[in-house]
Parts: structure tokens; sequence; C-alpha cells
């Protein structure tokens, strides 16, 4: 029972460049703080955090309209984002702010800009307050939101950061390279919880495509910030005042994978770890004559040789309760994901209460949802529907249930 434990745990917090069933989990020990001094009221101030505030700080319950802010990796004007502001708009339960790349940024992880400038160019989004299309990465376009004048003057306090919806799925270790995640996770690194969706669909390239998948994320996104109809609070950490699903993912990005064949046979919503399939390349050498596609190439290095990268061997892990086994049963993949790349496992004592808090909040978050769209749950106690008349029990004791039954 407790190397099962321990595997779901690691599977579902540990990052995804170690994640391994072999590993343990331990109380993750807090860092000193930065010595840079941040002056109270300025900019930076407005996100600066500790590693323990990460940890332990549970904002008040919001007295106005949740604000988020949307970004992606496929670009502004890709379909999936498109349609996921078409119905958060038409939930009408948001304000919400628009910061995306300009282009297709697919695969850049998180890549960030140095030594150049970046342009960001007002953009046409129906129903946002402002949206800017910028010439960098996904990181880049987090990091203009929460740390420049850009977005509202430099003055919006985001509730939730939400990167998508990708075309294509983020489950295994492509959330390494994911563009998708790389943007949820530059918003987790400064404090704020995230949401990464992903539609494993590379084929979807119209709006319609992403229309259950973007109102299903309206779900998600909706139990995250606990206003769904009849959702119960959860217990904060350390036995904390009750709270919300974002105010413990504070840090932690959820990753969230939507099945290609949707409607009718959709399963429910699953609480999965992160899984290690991956797609290995197969370098293809391209032999054809100069084109303004290899300018560069030919002006700087006339003698070089042109590869092009294209899809090879599948490594597939189909390990029950990860998320490239549920998004291929059907299944809506959630699974919590943290920043820290180490192995503490190896070396110290202990589980990290930190870890139990992650699990807790996105079994909340995974209850709630396929309760208020009539679908089942799995990764808890067990595989069930989701009864009419009220949730499950708060997500503390889901978490426990998906411990026991592992």
């Amino acid at each position: 029972l407790q190397s099962k434990l321990a595997e779901l745990l690691v599977c579902c917090f540990r990052p995804p460049a170690t994640a391994s069933s072999q590993e343990a989990v331990v109380k993750e020990e807090p860092r000193e703080p930065a010595a840079q001094t941040i002056a109270k009221g300025t900019l930076l101030d407005k996100h600066a955090i500790t590693p323990d505030q990460i940890k332990v700080d549970m904002a008040p319950q919001l007295n106005r309209r949740p604000r988020l802010l949307i970004t992606n990796d496929d670009g502004i004007n890709a379909p999936g984002l498109r349609r996921l502001v078409e119905e958060i708009t038409k939930a009408d339960f948001a304000d919400v702010w628009v910061c995306a790349p300009s282009g297709e940024r697919s695969a850049q992880s998180h890549a960030i800009t140095l030594g150049r400038y970046m342009s960001c160019a007002p953009s046409e989004l129906a129903g946002t307050m402002e949206a800017y299309a910028v010439d960098g990465t996904p990181a880049d376009s987090v990091m203009l939101a929460l740390h420049s004048p850009l977005l509202a003057g430099g003055s919006a306090e985001f509730d939730l950061v939400v990167s998508g919806i990708n075309r294509g799925d983020n489950c295994g270790l492509h959330v390494i390279y994911s563009g998708t995640v790389g943007a949820a996770r530059e918003a987790a690194c400064k404090g704020l919880p995230s949401i990464a969706l992903s539609l494993d669909n590379h084929m979807a390239r119209k709006a319609d495509d992403y229309t259950l998948s973007a109102q299903l994320s309206v779900t998600v996104i909706k139990a995250t910030l606990g206003l769904l109809p009849g959702q119960p609070a959860i217990p904060g950490p350390n036995g904390g005042d009750a709270t919300t699903a974002a105010q413990v993912l504070r840090g932690a990005v959820l990753n969230v994978n939507f099945p290609i064949g949707q409607g009718q046979m959709m399963q429910g919503f699953h609480l999965t770890h992160q899984s290690l399939g991956c797609v290995f390349p197969a370098f293809k050498e391209v032999q054809e004559a100069s084109g303004p596609h290899l300018a560069e190439i030919d002006e700087h290095t006339p003698n070089s040789r042109v590869f092009r990268n294209y899809a090879g061997l599948v490594q597939e892990d189909d390990t029950e309760g990860g998320d490239g086994w549920a998004v291929r049963h059907g299944w809506v993949s959630v699974t919590p994901l943290g920043l820290r790349q180490d192995l503490p496992g190896r070396i110290g004592p202990g589980l990290d209460k930190r870890v139990e808090d992650i699990v807790a909040a996105a079994s909340s978050v995974v209850r709630a949802a396929a309760h208020d769209t009539g679908l089942s749950v799995g990764g808890l106690a067990k595989l069930e529907p989701v009864k009419a008349g009220g949730h499950a029990a708060v997500a503390a004791a889901a978490a426990g249930a998906a411990m026991a039954k592992l």
C-alpha cells in the first residue's frame, strides 16, 4: 500500500522531467528567501512570494468576479483559445484577459526571450477586457501579463491562469516540451494556480472541434474556483480555514487532457498521474533546392546539411491510472504537476504534506466537475457515476479514498 501511495503522489506532483514509478516522496524543505528586496506596493511586490507563502498563504474568498488570464502556444488566433474564450464569456462568471503568442509557438516548453525587444499588439477578441498578441514564447506571454504594465496598466491581479486549449494532447513526457504546459508552469512559478488544457486531436483545426472540450473546460475552471452550484469548500493546508482548490493549487499546475472521442464516448473525469509515453524523433535530411525557408542557412552557412524533425517511434505507457491511459479510454485526464525537479525521496524521510494538499485539491476539482456534468469519476475510491443530490465529501476525504485504493 505504501509503495503504491508513494507512486501516486510522485507521479501526480513531481515535475515531468523526473517522474518515475520508483521515486519516493519527502517533505519539501523551505528555501531561503531571495537576497533581493522588493519595495512594498510596487508592481513586483504584487506577485512577490516566498516558498512558504506558496504552501500555506490562503487568500480570502473573493468578493468580486474572478479574473482569468488566458494564454496558449498555438497562437492568439488559434481556434482552441478562441472557442474557450467564447464559452467562458457565454458562462459570464469571470473577467477575461488574453495574452498569447502572435503565432504558432508549439514545443517551446518554458523558453523565454532575452536580448531583444518584444512587440505586443492589441487583438480583437470578443468578451475580453483586453487581448494582446506577443512576439515571443508562451512563457514570455505570461511573464508580460504578470510583470509589466501591458494589461490593465499592471493593476490586474489574476485569480487563475489558463493555457489552451491546445491542438494535440500533452500527456506523458510531452509535458516537458509543451509550450501550453510551459505557460501554465510560468504562472505557477509566480505562485498562481494554473490549468493547462489540451485536446487529443491533432486534426482539430476548426473552432467547432473544440466546443465540447471548451464547455468542459469551463466546468473545470469553475470547479477550481469553487463556483459550481452546491460545491463545498475544501480544508486549507494544515487544518486551515475552508477555501477553494485554486488557493491550494497556488504554485502548481492542473494538466487537463480531453480525449479525441467526445460526446457519447466520454467516460468522465479521472484523477491521473503523469505517464512516461513519448514520441521519438525521426530526423530526415532535406534534399531540395534553396528557397526562402532556407534563407538564413544559405546566407550564413552555405555548406550546411539541412534536417527536419519528423515523428518517429512511439514509446507507449498504458499503465492504468496514467494520463495517456485515461485519455485513450475516453476519460478527461486531470494530473496535478509540481515545480520541483530534484529527487528528495532518496535522501529524506516522510511524505510531503504539500503533496497531500495538492492531490486533495485536484480530487475536489475532479469530483465537482463530474458532478456538475453528470459524468463518471475515476482515480478516487473507485470508478463510479456521481449521483444527483449533492457532492461527495470534501476533497481531503476524496484524496484519502484515492490513496486507500492504491
